[in-house]
C-alpha cells in the first residue's frame, strides 16, 4: 500500500490510508520514536494508542456501536532503518473492556521509492 514517510529528529512518521474512497476507509498514522510507538487510526473504528515496553496504557476505542476501553501491556518494541528500507516491530497483550484478548505482534515494513515527476 502507498503512504508517506516523514523523518523528524527523533521519530519516523508513516501515514497511509486503507481502502481509500470507500465507506470502510481508515487513515492510519504510525509515530515511531526511539523507545515507543503510537498508532492513530481514524475511520469506522478510531483510537490513539501508545506502545511503550514494560508499560500498560489505556485508550478509548470509538466504534459505530459505542466506545470501549482498550488496555495494552507492551512487551517489546524495535525500530530499524537501513537505507531506503525500514521496519517497526512490537508485541503486546491486549484486553478490551477488562476481557483478555490475547498476545499480538505487529510488524510494519516500508520501502521508499523515488517520487514520480
Amino acid at each position: 500500500m502507498e503512504g508517506r514517510l516523514i523523518e523528524r529528529d527523533l521519530e519516523s512518521v508513516l501515514k497511509y490510508t486503507e481502502k481509500p474512497g470507500t465507506p470502510d476507509e481508515v487513515k492510519t498514522t504510525v509515530k515511531a520514536g526511539e523507545d515507543e510507538v503510537t498508532i492513530i487510526r481514524q475511520g469506522m473504528i478510531a483510537y490513539r494508542q501508545r506502545y511503550h515496553p514494560g508499560e500498560t496504557t489505556i485508550c478509548v476505542v470509538e466504534t459505530p456501536g459505542g466506545t470501549s476501553e482498550m488496555e495494552v501491556h507492551t512487551l517489546s518494541y524495535r525500530r530499524e532503518r537501513k537505507g531506503t528500507h525500514g521496519r517497526i516491530q512490537f508485541s503486546f497483550r491486549l484486553a478490551m473492556a477488562c476481557e483478555p484478548m490475547g498476545r499480538y505482534r505487529l510488524l510494519i515494513q516500508w520501502t521508499e521509492v523515488p517520487a514520480q515527476a
